[in-house]
């Protein structure tokens, strides 16, 4: 009797807890748990889901909202829409640019501007788990790459699906933190990709993260070597993949109290920058919902050895694989003064902890040639995701864009 009274205890009690959590809890938003297309679809908006293959057998998730919310549906005999293609940072994914309002979100924006609006997603991510032949879930291959992979593999296979779908030759290209990074370094060792890029638009732009502020600095210096010689050691593997268990975690912490929200606000300003005006806090548990979406932890060890070395090197590997894949002991450079033909526009900011003035100066400002930097931005009291989720980004951000490109159209 006393053994099922205890197994009566050991269920009942978390249903209980979670009964009792549920009861004090704040609403949360609708977009707590929708995916990208559907909070699309809740907002009013079309929305259209396509999958491209990259030269190395990953299979990445398109998303597009070929038209705006109030907008007719396009006829045949019309002018097509010019296209922009949104590119996310690391560890996130295509929810970034819809993650606001709609008049606050860059992909609503865009779309209400008039433009056919593609949101790209990175292999390794909650939408890009998927390859020709390899299981993420039993396949340790599956995750051996880093984001020189990325910028080589993913960025032509989206944009030239993009491109295939639309029936145009070029698109404007707006990129946020490493959707920059990548966009760089593929632009370095293949100029000529340029003249698939009307204009490349630079969001809180990353050319190094040598002197990165808060966490990840600390982090870096404490546990960056230990962390690359593990990765070293037993190989890459995913790294923060999106999982329901977390997102009740969230539900139950950040959606609980404003106090509990405050703190996880908080935390989340001590990796990005304490500038919190343009903030919005109550949004939180969303953004967290969706973000950390997952990427390998090749990656993080790569991101690590820029802010150990400085400059913006290829992947070290090992003196032994180093010289079996680069035919020298150290990891190439990424040069970017070898970038041609396509019209840049920097935005950044002095309070962005992880693209920092400092680094822009010893990377992008001192290599990138000024004849081809169109535009130099710098947005006052913004830290690295006010890019992306900042309430006024519209304003500051996204209508400058689409005032650039009218001008262009013109």
């Amino acid at each position: 009797m006393r053994e099922t009274i205890n197994e009566l205890i050991t269920v009942m009690l978390p249903l209980l807890l979670v009964l009792l959590l549920s009861k004090y809890t704040k609403s949360v938003d609708l977009e707590f748990y929708l995916d990208t297309p559907e909070v699309i679809k809740s907002w009013g908006y079309p929305v259209e889901v396509y999958n491209t293959t990259t030269e190395d057998g990953y299979i990445l998730q398109l998303h597009r909202i070929p038209y705006g919310r109030d907008d007719p549906i396009p006829s045949a005999n019309q002018p097509p829409r010019p296209v922009i293609f949104l590119q996310h940072g690391f560890l996130c994914s295509s929810f970034d640019w819809v993650a606001n309002l709609p008049h606050q979100s860059a992909g609503f924006v865009f779309a209400d501007a008039g433009f056919d609006v593609w949101l790209g997603n990175f292999r390794g991510n909650t939408y890009s788990r998927k390859h020709v032949s390899l299981n993420p879930d039993r396949d340790q291959a599956f995750w051996d790459w880093s984001w020189d992979q990325i910028s080589q593999y993913d960025l032509p296979a989206m944009i030239g699906k993009a491109l295939e779908v639309s029936g145009q030759e070029s698109l404007y290209y707006t990129g946020f933190s490493m959707g920059t990074l990548t966009m760089f370094a593929k632009l370095s060792v293949d100029p000529s990709f340029g003249r698939y890029l009307k204009k490349y638009f630079a969001l809180a732009p990353v050319g190094t993260i040598k002197h990165a502020r808060g966490v990840f600095s600390f982090l870096g210096r404490h546990f960056g070597a230990n962390y690359n010689d593990y990765v070293s050691k037993y190989g890459s593997d995913e790294l923060f993949g999106s999982s329901w268990l977390f997102k009740k975690v969230v539900k139950y912490t950040c959606g609980l109290f404003e106090t509990l929200e405050e703190l996880c606000s908080d935390i989340t300003l001590l990796f990005v920058g304490t500038a919190s005006e343009n903030w919005n806090q109550t949004r939180v548990p969303i953004y967290m919902a969706h973000t950390p979406a997952g990427s390998s932890s090749s990656t993080m060890a790569h991101l690590d050895q820029m802010f150990s070395y400085g400059g913006t090197p290829a992947y070290d590997m090992g003196e032994e694989k180093n010289l079996k894949i680069y035919g020298q002991k150290l990891p190439p450079q990424y040069n970017f003064t070898s970038i041609t033909d396509v019209a840049i526009y920097l935005f950044w900011s002095d309070d962005d902890w992880l693209s920092t003035k400092q680094d822009l100066k010893e990377t992008l400002f001192a290599q990138l040639n000024p004849q081809i930097v169109q535009g130099n931005y710098r947005i006052s009291n913004y830290n690295h995701l006010h890019f992306i989720w900042g309430t006024n980004a519209a304003e500051k951000v996204y209508k400058r864009i689409v005032n650039i490109v009218s001008d262009d159209l013109n």
